[in-house]
């Protein structure tokens, strides 16, 4: 893969977040999707309130603010546990993901690409040398691919402990 496939790739999926992102910011507001996104709300009789002007079809991002505010207890009562086990499982998937990404790009990232590969030569450079593949059979930088699985491997059980 070289350098220009995956710029494009980041920027096709970037652009499609962004449209899903305000999608779901108009579709949330209209009065006929309260079913899909309120339902535990309208199964208990709460009433939800729209705003009927024009704003509802323009795109918003205060939903985000009052996502990341809301408390355990709040999720608990108002959405149920299955929505609190959702939430407390992805916010436990961000933080492997973060560890993952720092140790990946900190660590191992540059200690492939500064490897000298027999294979690759220096004119023909592409995001292979940013892989393992770069770095040769019996070297000691393959101790600090180990060492970087054992760390990452602790961790997420470190962080499977704490969850329990």
């Amino acid at each position: 893969m070289n350098s220009e496939s995956l710029i494009a790739s980041a920027a096709i999926n970037i652009g499609l977040a962004l449209v899903i992102l305000c999608l779901f910011s108009v579709f949330r507001k209209q009065p006929a999707n309260a079913n899909i996104y309120y339902p535990r709300r309208l199964a208990l009789r709460h009433t939800i309130s729209f705003d009927h002007s024009s704003n509802r079809f323009f795109p918003s991002v205060d939903w985000i603010r009052d996502a990341v505010r809301v408390t355990e207890d709040e999720i608990l009562s108002t959405l149920g546990l299955d929505a609190l086990v959702l939430i407390r499982f992805f916010k436990l998937g961000i933080k492997f993901f973060v560890v993952c990404s720092v140790v990946g790009l900190m660590v191992l990232l540059p200690l492939n690409y500064s490897a000298v590969s027999p294979e690759l030569s220096s004119s023909s450079r592409s995001m292979d040398s940013f892989t393992i593949s770069n770095i040769p059979r019996g070297s000691n930088r393959l101790w600090v691919h180990f060492s970087s699985l054992c760390f990452i491997s602790f961790f997420g059980i470190y962080l499977l402990h704490k969850v329990m």
